[in-house]
């Protein structure tokens, strides 16, 4: 079996051929066919290479993409993980030679997950990504013209409003990025809005940040993916800490769950039931909604990989 290691960046990426081979070719599609034709060159095939590359925001999407097409195995790693094979080593040396050497010995240690994005789950990523950008914006600028509206108290005069026309704007792309996001994966996204407090931004934020539900064996570790696990601190007898969730998954996952929870505990009679127990046994109200914060992952994962409707049973 073949093993490579990439350390992109945004112009260019290092790729560990082996534990000292290390070319440098460019981030776009000439140096990626550059790329693959040296590890052809070598006698890489399909069926006996295993790529990986570290997550790097966008940079690694056009590698992935064009390998995964062209039916080769690449594997994105969580940046978390490939630091801590940098940082096992005695000397820590960081430059994107050694960390691609770094990153090959990661991928040996059967570290991350195979990439299996679609175009579609791309486009939709996207979307995603834009919408929470805007709605964070838009956020901001309300708080703006709420400081300008005291500020107009406070003198007295009437002062020159250059926000309200912001908002409109704002609000006006959101909504087209919500009608845009409705185009992609359409099927998964009705699936999904069938649990009752899943709408479709939910549905839409799941599918972008999950991308295939299969490569999670079980719900737990749907859970511990998104950063909803608990952290457990024990140590013999005398040691035992407190747990709290370990947040290390995607953050704005874990909102948009945390307010479908929040919605989905009034009108989802199994969540309704659960949050209503778990304050019973004395949780406190933000615990018993991170409590079906975690339910409501297990019910998305059950409808998800059975590929049915959710139903009250």
């Amino acid at each position: 079996m073949q093993y490579i290691g990439i350390d992109m960046s945004k112009m260019s990426f290092h790729a560990a051929l082996d534990e000292t081979n290390v070319k440098v070719f460019k981030n776009n599609i000439p140096g990626i066919h550059s790329f693959l034709q040296t590890i052809i060159d070598l006698g890489c095939a399909k069926d006996n290479t295993i790529i990986g590359t570290e997550a790097t925001g966008v940079y690694h999407f056009l590698f992935c993409e064009t390998m995964r097409s062209l039916g080769w195995k690449v594997k994105v790693i969580n940046p978390l993980l490939s630091h801590k094979v940098i940082d096992s080593t005695l000397r820590r040396v960081k430059t994107d030679h050694h960390d691609a050497i770094a990153i090959r010995k990661a991928v040996l240690l059967d570290m991350g997950y195979l990439y299996t994005d679609t175009p579609d789950i791309l486009a939709l990523k996207t979307l995603v990504v834009e919408r929470e950008a805007l709605v964070k914006m838009r956020a901001e600028t309300k708080q703006r013209i709420h400081n300008h509206i005291i500020r107009e108290k406070a003198t007295g005069l009437k002062l020159h409003d250059s926000f309200s026309g912001t908002i409109k704007m704002f609000s006006y792309e959101i909504r087209e990025i919500e009608k845009k996001m409705r185009e992609y994966a359409t099927d998964t996204q009705k699936l999904l809005q069938s649990i009752p407090g899943v709408g479709p931004v939910s549905a839409a934020a799941l599918i972008a940040n999950i991308g295939d539900i299969k490569r999670f064996s079980s719900p737990e570790k749907l859970v511990a993916y998104i950063g909803l696990d608990c952290r457990v601190h024990e140590s013999g007898t005398s040691v035992k800490g407190k747990g709290f969730m370990t947040k290390r998954g995607n953050r704005y996952l874990r909102y948009v769950l945390f307010n479908a929870a929040f919605i989905g505990k009034r009108r989802n009679p199994i969540l309704k039931k659960y949050f209503e127990k778990k304050v019973a046994e004395g949780k406190h109200y933000f615990s018993a909604v991170c409590a079906v914060e975690r339910k409501l992952v297990h019910l998305i994962y059950a409808v998800w990989t059975r590929g049915t409707p959710f139903e009250n049973r």
